[in-house]
């Protein structure tokens, strides 16, 4: 690249010369030439004004050579010295300060030469009053009005173009006005006197002028940089003294991680930092960015260190890469970050002989190698982040290892606590002074406070003798019994707890407690306090409760239809042996019907509380086949017509036509019909109707044909939403009114274990009619596999 960039420029000043050699100002045209490139290349930055001797070049060019020749010259000039650049990159090797990009030359190039036309359109009226090496009153008059007309051009130019670059009009006013002003008013004399002493004195004298220019236009140059390192370096060497002292102020790693990323970025100008440290197992973690810092920087940051990080760390050495010598990679197989940088350097963090982290800085695209400066100051920083980084990990192994003694002293304790926690049972205990001495979860939550604010005060006897199933009296005995040294005597007591809701919201149901106390000994004589173990037996209390409900609600469902038996029976008896006419044996076929209806109803019942515990067991108990649907719902109503009738009901049956087999077992699915209905039957009221609906179902894979959806609705008062998720639970029975309901509810968890059982579904829904219905879907056929 660089070569190309040579071999370019010194083609074309070759033919520069040559075109100039073909004209009678030959030396004239070079030398302006070569001024014009000087001083364009010693140019101050854009950021610092666009400040230079380029306007004498300029307005002799015009004086000396007229319009034409002095644009063309000047165009021409600002080409070559934009490719003679590369011989000037050194000047910028110490200045931290970004380098102009190739808009902002290609601007100031537009501006000086839009400066230049508008000094060419006022010179033709004003050359006849301009002549070279008078002085007069006129001449300098016309010479004030060109100065002007260049002047005022290149000033509001340069003011447009700081605008335009988004730069604030105060800074450039406060910082630049003055200096920009100056450059395209003031060289004008210096143009003048350089045009007058070639035409007073000749190409020597010119020459004079023109070596002249040039050592004013470095020492410009070399000036500012001077000054402007200077201040930068003073800078950055008060910055340097209060990174030591920042980071001196604090033990804490991610702090000091903190700061110095902070210092990093007030120091040198980047596009990306890093600081990446050695952990203790050898590898390598990119610590993070400060949240504010994270925000302004370009991307997100690297989270894995990459491999330029791990030469630096391995190698301890620094690494300065950019484009001259990003080669280096490759060569040693690294693999550049992503995005691919501009420029990088990364410097080692060192104790002693140990790498212990890295710093590295990276500059992406539009951005230019780091200065010998910048890897002066990243140095001096990562040996005052080393000390700093040292005592940090020092401090927190000091910290860790001291917990770990502290730690070890309190863990008898918490290991007690934790076993008390993990308890099912409360414990609770008071010393002989009233005071609580040990308290578990279960037991601080039966107080309704937390275990740590019971810990250590005195048992309140008005709030705790509730939950605790005493009397307030009781709880005072005790409590009085303790404080005179007398041991309470040991008992276990079962009791009720009803819970009370002090903010308004629902209490929750009431809780059965037993509680088993005695007193703590420490001696045949010696009471240190009283023990209370709290156990839930809830569950086993309801458990006997449903135990108990479950015998009474068989017995007296069996009763029913073994009364109903018995007393047909009779009745039949009697009628057979009475000379009756023949028109009493319809009477006597319809009790018979009823006796072998309640006779069903038996077998049903005792035929669905064996299944229910052989499903419930996990044990199968459907025997499938191919069955219709159709033919058992209809077998079904014609059994539960009787019943209907009885409470004037109308119950139906409608069926798709078409309708495909069920893979069921007939008998379990004639029962599931046989509850539903039934169910449907208690709580439609008299002149209601029930309705069973089967319909084709979707088939549940591939591998089976179409199955069955039943539907049985019926229009009584529906099923609240609060009992739709319980209702096929053992022993549910739900009745908004409040009317006894027969039956053990245990018809609905049948039907779903049966149909569970066969790999169907079933729930229940309100109709938007009123009343409710049960859905339950059988699976179809299975189609014959190819072989």
């Amino acid at each position: 690249m660089r070569i190309g960039q040579w071999l370019l420029l010194f083609v074309v000043l070759l033919l520069a010369i040559w075109a100039a050699t073909q004209r009678r100002e030959a030396p004239q045209l070079i030398l302006l030439a070569l001024l014009t490139i000087i001083t364009v290349n010693f140019s101050l930055p854009a950021a610092q004004g666009a400040v230079s001797l380029v306007p004498i070049v300029s307005l002799t060019s015009l004086l000396l050579l007229g319009v034409e020749t002095a644009v063309i010259l000047t165009a021409a000039s600002l080409v070559l010295a934009e490719l003679a650049r590369p011989l000037w990159a050194g000047m910028w090797e110490y200045i931290n300060l970004p380098r102009p990009t190739w808009r902002q030359r290609l601007a100031t190039a537009v501006i000086r030469l839009l400066a230049l036309g508008a000094a060419a359109l006022v010179y033709p009226q004003l050359a006849a009053n301009l002549p070279l090496g008078s002085f007069a009153a006129a001449s300098l008059i016309n010479f004030g009005l060109l100065a002007a007309a260049y002047g005022g051009a290149y000033f509001l130019l340069t003011l447009l173009a700081w605008l335009l670059n988004r730069q604030p009009a105060s800074h450039f006013f406060q910082e630049h006005a003055l200096s920009v002003l100056s450059a395209g008013l003031l060289a004008q004399p210096l143009a003048l006197y350089g045009a007058a002493s070639y035409a007073l004195g000749g190409l020597p004298i010119f020459v004079i002028f023109s070596v002249s220019v040039m050592f004013v236009s470095a020492l410009v140059w070399l000036s500012w940089q001077r000054s402007y390192v200077l201040g930068q370096r003073l800078a950055q060497f008060a910055a340097l003294n209060s990174v030591g002292a920042s980071l001196r102020e604090t033990l804490e790693l991610p702090e000091v991680i903190a700061r110095t990323y902070r210092k990093m970025v007030e120091l040198i100008p980047a596009d990306r930092y890093t600081i990446a440290l050695r952990n203790d197992d050898g590898g390598w973690q990119t610590m993070p960015l400060p949240p504010d810092l994270a925000t302004r920087m370009r991307g997100a940051q690297n989270t894995q260190p990459d491999d330029f990080l791990r030469w630096v760390g391995q190698h301890g050495r620094l690494l300065e890469l950019d484009s001259q010598n990003m080669h280096f990679a490759a060569r040693h197989s690294l693999q550049p970050p992503r995005p691919r940088p501009v420029a990088w350097l990364g410097v080692p963090i060192q104790t002693g002989e140990r790498t212990t982290g890295v710093l590295a800085l990276q500059r992406l695209e539009n951005g230019q190698p780091f200065s010998r400066w910048s890897r002066e100051v990243l140095l001096a920083v990562a040996g005052q982040a080393s000390a700093a980084i040292q005592n940090a990990r020092l401090y927190s192994e000091t910290v860790r290892l001291y917990n770990l003694t502290d730690a070890a002293l309190a863990q008898r304790l918490q290991q007690l606590q934790a076993l008390l926690d993990t308890m099912v049972d409360g414990v609770l205990m008071v010393d002989t002074a009233g005071r609580i001495v040990l308290v578990n979860t279960m037991a601080a939550q039966l107080l309704a406070q937390s275990a740590a604010a019971l810990y250590d005060q005195p048992l309140d006897v008005a709030a705790a003798a509730q939950p605790l199933g005493y009397t307030a009296d009781e709880l005072s005995g005790l409590l009085a019994l303790l404080r005179s040294g007398q041991a309470p005597e040991a008992l276990r007591v079962t009791y009720r707890v009803n819970p009370t809701a002090t903010d308004g919201s629902q209490p929750s149901k009431r809780r059965f407690m037993e509680r088993a106390e005695a007193p703590v000994l420490g001696g045949p004589h010696q009471v240190l306090g009283f023990l209370m173990l709290l156990r839930d037996v809830t569950e086993e209390y309801e458990l006997a409760q449903q135990r108990t409900d479950l015998t009474r609600m068989i017995v007296h469902d069996l009763r029913n239809p073994i009364t109903t038996f018995i007393s047909n029976m009779s009745l039949v008896e009697s009628l057979l042996t009475a000379e009756e006419r023949p028109a009493d044996l319809e009477i006597v076929g319809d009790i018979v019907q009823d006796v072998k209806q309640g006779s069903y109803d038996m077998l049903d019942m005792v035929d669905s509380l064996m299944d229910i515990n052989r499903m419930e067991a996990g044990q199968i108990v459907a025997e499938v086949e191919a069955v219709d649907l159709h033919a058992i719902a209809a077998d079904v109503i014609y059994r539960l017509r009787v019943l209907a009738g009885h409470r004037q009901i109308h119950l139906a049956l409608e069926a798709a036509s078409a309708l495909p087999e069920a893979w069921a077992d007939a008998d379990m699915i004639r029962r599931v019909l046989v509850n539903l209905l039934d169910n449907a039957l208690k709580f439609t009221p008299r002149n209601g109707r029930v309705t069973c609906l089967l319909e084709t179902e979707p088939p549940v894979d591939a591998q089976r044909a179409p199955g069955v959806r039943c539907r049985i609705r019926d229009t009584g008062p529906g099923i609240p939403a609060a009992y739709r998720d319980q209702i096929f639970e053992r022993f549910m029975r739900t009745n908004e009114g409040g009317a006894q309901v027969r039956g053990t509810g245990l018809g609905l968890t049948f039907c779903k274990l049966a149909v569970e059982a066969h790999n169907g579904r079933i729930w229940v829904a309100n109709t938007p009619s009123g009343g409710s219905e049960f859905i339950f879907t059988l699976p179809g056929v299975p189609l014959p596999t190819d072989r």
